[in-house]
């Protein structure tokens, strides 16, 4: 397959992902389904940034997104293991009020003269580390947590182990390779297609999921195909 054909099919994967997730009238109800709501609609916001980064050749950012993608899907799939128990410890953990007290006592913090510091609202740790759900989820998610996960996180955090290539590419002027746009954009579009499919069980009349999975196989194949090219 032409490089410049494989490129079009991802962007057209991307495209299609955007349009049967987006602009939908999301019914929200009890914490379970509000939460889905708000994954779902980072997740395409997210994605629609990656393809704007990716077209304007910005790629480190482009991916740097993607791992934040990454790690939404980990977040709802592994409350969507158990959203019962998994749930009111998630947002309890950021300050959500789960009942009309805590509400009230939010309301009444916010409302002091001398506002709260943000220490005192915001949590200074993650409520489950990552690698721990992804340790839940499977071996895949776990593989993913040490290779792409691992990798990507160099970047977002200013470290050096990518400067050496960033530098060159920079100094010889060349733009980012059709192969690597695809990759991250792929990658991207796998990992809100994992969002999707959740919320397409909360919210079935609202999305399909036979569509979503026809997707999310097609990123596979076509992430497969770019593996072996590599070998």
């Amino acid at each position: 397959m032409a490089r410049e054909d494989v490129w079009q099919q991802t962007v057209d994967i991307s495209n299609r992902v955007l349009q049967c997730t987006s602009g939908l009238n999301l019914p929200k109800g009890n914490h379970w389904p509000t939460v889905v709501t708000v994954f779902l609609s980072q997740a395409n916001e997210r994605l629609d940034s990656i393809r704007l980064l990716i077209g304007t050749g910005y790629w480190d950012s482009s991916v740097i997104v993607t791992r934040t993608l990454f790690e939404l899907a980990v977040n709802i799939a592994y409350i969507a293991k158990n959203p019962a128990k998994r749930l009111p410890p998630y947002l309890k953990h950021g300050g959500i009020p789960l009942t009309s007290e805590e509400a009230e006592r939010l309301q009444r913090q916010l409302a002091q003269t001398q506002p709260p510091v943000v220490k005192d609202l915001v949590p200074g740790k993650a409520w489950k580390t990552l690698k721990d759900m992804c340790c839940d989820l499977g071996s895949q998610w776990l593989k993913e947590y040490e290779t792409f996960y691992r990798y990507v996180s160099v970047p977002t955090h200013a470290g050096s182990f990518t400067l050496g290539e960033n530098y060159k590419r920079l100094l010889d002027q060349q733009p980012v390779s059709d192969r690597d746009k695809v990759t991250v954009l792929i990658t991207a579009s796998a990992f809100h297609l994992r969002v999707a499919g959740i919320a397409a069980k909360v919210f079935p009349e609202q999305i399909n999921l036979k569509t979503i999975d026809e997707m999310s196989v097609e990123c596979q194949e076509l992430g497969q195909s770019l593996a072996e090219e590599q070998v």
